[in-house]
């Protein structure tokens, strides 16, 4: 195996693909750092990621969450981990639980606020395609929400 990884010019245990981040994920620290990474987007959407480094369920999703970067380029991903010196931030921004995620429209501002652990995750995704496509999906036949005030001609 060493053998082989030698060959390829990388040293044993140092999976590039791993270690690297996709370039739209950015770090946030601070509360002034928060404000001028997604206060100030202007342009794009954002997706914030709130989670904690000793979080189980913070760290199942940290894969997807990497992934579904990847998939969106144009998309800002910012992660805020819970520290001493931005508790407030988590506490001001109505963070309930971890991990937890936020989409800002730049025409909409805070848009989603989202449950994110694995079960939930995909309901991030779904919404997060919405918005980048600028459409969303309407129930049909049997599965459309009826017109509560329509009477019974207009339903016919």
């Amino acid at each position: 195996m060493r053998k082989l990884l030698r060959r390829r010019g990388q040293k044993p245990g140092n999976d590039n693909r791993q270690n690297k981040l996709p370039p739209n994920i950015k770090m946030v620290d601070t509360l002034q750092e928060y404000k001028a990474v997604v206060g100030d987007e202007r342009e794009k959407i954002v997706v914030v990621r709130f989670f904690a480094t000793w979080c189980k369920a913070c760290r199942a999703i940290q894969g997807p969450f990497y992934r579904l970067a990847r998939a969106y380029p144009d998309v800002i991903f910012v992660e805020v981990p819970v520290s001493e010196k931005n508790a407030a931030l988590h506490q001001g921004l109505g963070v309930p639980s971890l991990p937890f995620a936020h989409i800002y429209h730049p025409e909409g501002g805070l848009c989603e606020e989202l449950r994110i652990s694995r079960k939930f995750f995909p309901q991030l995704t779904l919404a997060l395609g919405h918005y980048v496509t600028g459409s969303c999906d309407f129930l049909d036949g049997d599965d459309a929400l009826t017109n509560p005030f329509a009477t019974q001609e207009e339903e016919e």
